[in-house]
């Protein structure tokens, strides 16, 4: 009767331990993303930058990871020309999966410190061979508007090998909640 404890005990730690192994569940339930939903414009003489954001609690079957994040949609037009855009693919149903949000945005931002105004994350430049891209971005809460400034830099694995360093974007601009 001892050996059968035993070996339900050490059974169930096990299990346990298996568990666990397979879930340590990274869960960031950051509710604040809600007040950045919806479009932000920044126009300066012909170049206009439109960014719709959308937050959305996402799952990465990579990193199992729970997170809310910010995704979004760019349209970067200079004068009538449009140089770069998938910002119809806001109308696209929404997932918890980071891999099918992934493949609808250009990019997506989240909070580490829930009560802070900084967001930051990565913008995947659909002009340059979806090289990936640094943004930092500082939110100001004023009487009269919502502002954006966003600060971005090519990450260390941006697209080197491919003879590419640019960036379509400017590389600091301000955008203002419409």
């Amino acid at each position: 009767m001892k050996t059968k404890t035993y070996f339900f005990i050490i059974f169930l730690a096990a299990a346990s331990a298996t568990a666990y192994a397979q879930h340590p569940l990274k869960y960031d339930t950051c509710n604040t993303l809600q007040q950045y939903e919806g479009e932000w414009m920044n126009v300066s003489g012909a170049d206009t930058i439109r960014i719709y954001l959308k937050p959305v609690r996402t799952y990465s079957q990579r990193y199992n990871t729970i997170r809310d994040l910010l995704w979004g949609w760019v349209e970067y037009k200079q004068g009538n020309n449009i140089v770069m855009s998938n910002y119809a693919n806001r109308f696209l149903p929404t997932s918890d999966s980071w891999s099918y949000m992934n493949s609808i945005t250009n990019f997506s931002l989240s909070k580490y410190i829930c009560n802070s105004q900084k967001l930051d994350g990565l913008f995947s430049d659909l002009n340059h061979h979806r090289g990936l891209i640094n943004w930092v971005v500082e939110v100001t809460l004023s009487a009269n508007d919502i502002t954006m400034d966003v600060w971005q830099q090519r990450t260390p694995y941006y697209n080197f090998n491919l003879g590419d360093t640019a960036i379509t974007l400017p590389q600091r601009f301000t955008l203002i909640k419409q």
